[in-house]
């Protein structure tokens, strides 16, 4: 498959980054890239790759909407209980029963701060979409019914049902659908509503493919597609500007007093959660992990960050101020292809490189 010519931003001169993308696209890691490194507000570089799906679909560009997949963890949950949080300090430690009706005694102790911290529990994942459409009520009860697998705040697991439960109590707590919330109340603030959406529908141009078999638009995540598209685990969608802008938000709000989120909330919610001995989960977002981290070994460590299934992921180094973005479709490939495994470290490697 013959990759679109890379297009590039690149007032500075990254030079081994264009060729990495490149490479990525040459050697069918992904048909569709995008990356971006931006460093104390500004964007030094920016690069797109490829095609939308096949050789014949139109080039990757600045309109081109990436399936975000888990960076919907941050780009839609995290900040919405930010704006929760300082609006209302504590609410993420009062019980999810608060909001949601008929909690079974084994989930009344779990809060927004455990299911944040992924250490509620809960199950990772279940394969609900094996029941066809599923509307909130059904997929809370079917968590509901789930069997804690150890006891609250004692491990920390991964778990997409915990951010269901996050996206569905910030529906009920301001009475309104989950992507209209962070539409009104986050994207349409920054002039991000065409560059972070949730595209409950299928056939959009814009669109990166995941799949051969479906039209672009449609979301990758199987769970999210039973309820609509919208989800807390994923379901966003996003342009390279939509994700490095949010990301430029994140820490403009931790070091100033003037960004949409008050500076004592973020700086709680990018803290290590603390909850559970050894983990490098902080609120919503991840730390670099000791060992093999997808930000590689020069992010310094108090960075914050989230890898998505599709091929996407963002690293925010918080002490020097430098955000890396790659957007890929590496699902489109095939699912069982990691070589984005050893992509992603290489990438954010390189970036500091540069920087350096």
């Amino acid at each position: 498959m013959r990759a679109a010519p890379c297009q590039t931003l690149d007032p500075v001169g990254f030079r081994d980054l264009e060729v990495l993308l490149n490479r990525g696209c040459e050697q069918s890691l992904f048909t569709a890239g995008a990356l971006s490194v931006s460093r104390s507000g500004k964007t030094i570089h920016e690069q797109y790759c490829g095609n939308l799906g096949n050789s014949t679909t139109p080039s990757v560009g600045p309109d081109s909407l990436f399936d975000l997949a888990s960076l919907t963890k941050i780009l839609a949950v995290t900040p919405a209980w930010m704006l929760m949080e300082q609006r209302e300090p504590g609410v993420i430690d009062s019980s999810i029963s608060r909001w949601l009706a008929d909690v079974p005694l084994d989930k009344s102790e779990i809060t927004p701060r455990h299911l944040l911290a992924h250490c509620s529990g809960l199950p990772a994942w279940r394969p609900y979409y094996l029941h066809g459409s599923n509307s909130r009520s059904e997929m809370l009860d079917r968590i509901f019914s789930e069997p804690l697998e150890y006891a609250t705040g004692t491990l920390s697991i991964y778990s997409d049902l915990g951010f269901m439960l996050l996206a569905f109590i910030v529906e009920k707590q301001f009475g309104q659908d989950f992507n209209a919330f962070v539409a009104e109340n986050l994207y349409e603030p920054m002039g991000l509503n065409d560059d972070l959406i949730f595209l409950p529908g299928a056939n959009n141009s814009r669109a990166v493919w995941t799949r051969y078999s479906d039209p672009p638009g449609l979301v990758h995540d199987l769970n999210a597609r039973s309820l609509g598209g919208v989800s807390g685990h994923a379901g966003l969608f996003g342009t390279l500007k939509g994700v490095t802008s949010l990301a430029s938000e994140f820490l403009h709000s931790l070091k100033t007093p003037e960004g949409l989120f008050r500076s004592d909330t973020i700086h709680k919610f990018c803290q290590p959660a603390g909850l559970v001995e050894g983990s490098s989960r902080a609120l919503g977002f991840d730390t670099p992990s000791l060992e093999g981290s997808s930000s590689g070994e020069k992010f310094s460590r108090f960075s914050i960050g989230h890898t998505g299934f599709t091929g996407v992921s963002l690293w925010i180094d918080i002490p020097r101020e430098i955000i890396g973005v790659l957007l890929t479709n590496r699902v489109f490939m095939g699912e069982s292809d990691l070589r984005i495994k050893q992509f992603r470290p290489l990438v954010y490697n390189t970036i500091i490189e540069m920087l350096e």
